[in-house]
């Protein structure tokens, strides 16, 4: 089975050679017979949803597509798009057992051979949209040659892998400019190195690869937003800003193509998606994308106070990222992820007191409180229950030796935030939500809410990694009735 396969692959974050996916194309490239024509899509954010709207776009006008894209939310089957929806398992398994045939392909990596399967589930179309998955010098992708690049925002991600400056991460993704060019606004740092993309871009003698030539270089200009047919779509489709930016990049590229823009809603989960009227989703999980997600939120929501439900894998930008959202919520709760990837809570518990959130919930885990009001202590980042014994020596003993950190709480079952007696200030709460089973080591050392997270009368924007986003979806899907 191809999930069982792909599950023994190294992931798209293990240490790769630059080397193998050129070397493993050459194998392959006799038994694809490609003859279409090919669009790489780069950058740090937007590139799905270009993409997306580029490949319904040529949907619509009577041609077949592959959108190649990553990562996915649900199933590994999302990351390709044809002219019949995501791609289905038969045909899946088709591809599959294709490249199987061949003994050398067993050596690519996951996003390698998921890259492969691409190219073969594309033989027969007219155009191959490829969504680069990390930088795009050295990206599986790049071993195609393109008739069309297209770079999307840049921004600082992934610097552990590109470089610790834009600049670093710009230049490996640069480098892999092919044929016409087309420009998301960029910073200026960007700019710069976009003047010499013909001195910088891919060349022909890389590995015996055809690649094309930097040719004609266009920009996305604020004139390209409010063109009429984009201004009817945004409209009809009440998208956010974000998207009409990429919406107007995308409108570009199919001039060129001569190719009308689509007529209908964009099909790609986790996009700013609406799942409620009082609930949006968003994949976003760098600085760039929570500060389109934040415009984009008060705009839907009327510049009104909302509850973030976040979460983050460990080697990303949180406290910038949350502070980002600071200004704008009424309430955070991290929604606790499966995923090794994902932070520890009781790091993001540290990050949000230095923050200055408040914690919410003074539950005791232990004895499950059920009282409407009752006094619970905080002792060194443990709560305790006055009325448990073993919990009143801890109690007395740090009264008797003067303990700081010991203070009296209020604690509510009522939804309201717990505060320290003689504090009478708003302060923005924060609490955890775990949705599956685990122990009580495992859980943050200070809280856990316990109760329904979601409210009529709320406003939530869910915004944070792929894995966040899965298994919130999953868990909304089961629980929303509930809810």
């Amino acid at each position: 089975m191809i999930y069982q396969y792909m599950d023994s692959k190294a992931q798209e974050y293990a240490v790769f050679d630059p080397t193998r996916a050129r070397r493993l194309f050459l194998l392959l490239q006799p038994y694809l017979s490609l003859n279409s024509r090919n669009i790489h899509i780069i950058g740090t954010n937007g590139k799905g949803s270009t993409g997306r709207f580029i490949a319904q776009s040529i949907i619509e006008s009577g041609h077949k597509v592959l959108h190649f894209t990553s990562p996915h939310v649900f199933d590994f089957r999302e990351r390709f798009y044809t002219n019949r929806g995501v791609v289905d398992l038969e045909t899946l398994l088709e591809a599959h057992d294709f490249l199987q045939q061949f003994s050398f392909i067993h050596e690519a990596s996951y996003f390698e051979y998921a890259t492969f399967l691409a190219l073969v589930l594309g033989r027969d179309c007219d155009y191959l949209v490829m969504e680069a998955g990390i930088g795009g010098e050295f990206d599986s992708t790049s071993i195609l040659h393109y008739d069309i690049t297209i770079f999307t925002r840049i921004g600082l991600d992934h610097k552990e892998m590109l470089g610790s400056t834009l600049e670093s991460i710009a230049l490996t993704k640069l480098r892999a400019a092919q044929g016409d060019i087309f420009v998301h606004f960029q910073e200026k740092e960007v700019l710069k190195l976009l003047e010499n993309i013909k001195d910088i871009g891919m060349h022909t003698q890389d590995l015996g690869l055809q690649h094309i030539p930097v040719q004609e270089v266009t920009y996305l200009s604020k004139n390209d937003l409010y063109t009429e047919e984009i201004r009817a779509y945004s409209s009809t489709h009440q998208i956010p800003h974000f998207l009409v930016e990429n919406l107007g990049l995308a409108s570009l590229v199919l001039k060129k193509l001569d190719i009308p823009l689509l007529k209908g809603r964009l099909d790609l989960a986790g996009r700013f998606q609406t799942i409620s009227p009082n609930i949006v989703v968003d994949v976003g999980h760098n600085i760039m994308a929570a500060q389109a997600a934040i415009s984009a939120a008060k705009l839907y929501f009327n510049n009104e106070p909302f509850v973030l439900i976040y979460n983050s894998y460990k080697d990303k930008e949180i406290i910038d990222i949350i502070s980002i959202f600071k200004d704008c919520i009424s309430e955070i709760i991290i929604f606790m992820v499966e995923n090794p990837r994902i932070i520890n809570p009781n790091e993001m518990e540290n990050i949000l007191d230095t923050l200055g959130f408040t914690p919410k919930y003074a539950c005791d885990l232990k004895s499950q409180l059920n009282a409407n009001v009752q006094s619970v202590y905080k002792l060194e980042n443990k709560i305790v229950d006055p009325n448990s014994n073993a919990d009143q020596a801890l109690i007395s003993s740090a009264s008797k030796g003067g303990n700081e950190n010991l203070v009296d709480y209020e604690y509510s079952n009522t939804s309201q935030p717990i505060r320290h007696k003689n504090d009478t200030s708003t302060q923005i709460c924060y609490s955890f939500f775990c949705p599956y089973a685990v122990g009580l080591d495992l859980l943050p050392k200070k809280l856990i809410e316990s109760g329904k997270i979601l409210q009529q009368d709320k406003k939530y924007l869910v915004f944070g990694s792929f894995s966040l986003v899965e298994q919130f979806l999953l868990w909304f899907d089961k629980n929303c009735n509930a809810q």
